[in-house]
């Protein structure tokens, strides 16, 4: 399916409500992960320990609920963006591994910090949770054109910084002798949470209600002659285009 602009037509209020939803559990699993880190034990450094290091210092607690309301929230994107018109199969693919892998990283346990060797449980929840992290930018630029006005900047320059956040987390983890890897892991966290809000923005707004009564210029306009010098106006873009 082609991504066109979309002008003159709004989101359907089942549309808005997922793109909610979504917004919603991004705004709760932040609120867990905060909290996670209040109530962790002192020897935890959020510079140097995983998000993971801390889910398994309190299995089934706050950290692991936190990825867990993320990954059912986001479940909703792809679908209004189907019911949009805008669900590419290859975007609905990414946003499908970024959701059921947070929600696979929140339930698969994971090894203890220190254990000599890793198990199934725990090459599992770190590969899901790393295919989730990297699908992510992906769908962001597959989404490009259909995302209004500035906000199409806005998940430009987050699925770049996403991008640029990875390839520094894989530097730290293997050359980098994991040194502020906790740093790195949050910074990367946040800047797709704030990806995944920009995506979901254009899907929970309403149009205009007095865009609604502006006519359709190019129904209304012939089309110039050719060499007059005049441009048909362009029309507005209000919601996502799709």
């Amino acid at each position: 399916m082609t991504l066109g602009l979309m002008t003159d037509r709004g989101n359907s209020p089942l549309v808005r409500s997922l793109a909610l939803l979504t917004l919603a559990g991004a705004g709760v699993a932040t609120a867990l992960g905060v909290f996670a880190h209040m109530d962790a034990t002192a020897d935890l450094n959020p510079l140097s320990w995983t998000i993971s290091d801390y889910a398994v210092s309190d299995r089934g607690g706050a950290m692991d609920t936190a990825m867990l309301v993320l990954g059912l929230s986001s479940l909703a994107l792809p679908v209004a963006l189907w019911l949009r018109g805008c669900a590419r199969r290859a975007l609905a693919v990414l946003l499908m591994v970024w959701a059921l892998g947070l929600v696979a990283s929140a339930v698969v346990p994971t090894d203890p910090p220190g254990a000599p060797e890793m198990t199934f449980s725990g090459y599992t929840r770190r590969y899901v949770s790393v295919a989730a992290f990297v699908s992510l930018p992906f769908a962001g630029v597959l989404l490009l054109r259909a995302v209004p006005g500035m906000g199409r900047r806005v998940v430009r320059w987050l699925s770049a910084a996403s991008g640029a956040g990875l390839l520094v987390l894989l530097y730290v983890a293997f050359p980098g002798e994991r040194v502020m890897m906790g740093l790195v892991e949050r910074a990367l966290v946040l800047t797709e949470l704030a990806l995944l809000a920009a995506m979901a923005l254009p899907l929970a707004r309403r149009l205009d209600p007095a865009a609604r009564r502006l006519p359709a210029v190019p129904e209304m306009l012939p089309d110039p002659a050719p060499g007059d010098g005049w441009e048909r106006p362009r029309e507005r873009e209000l919601t996502m285009a799709c």
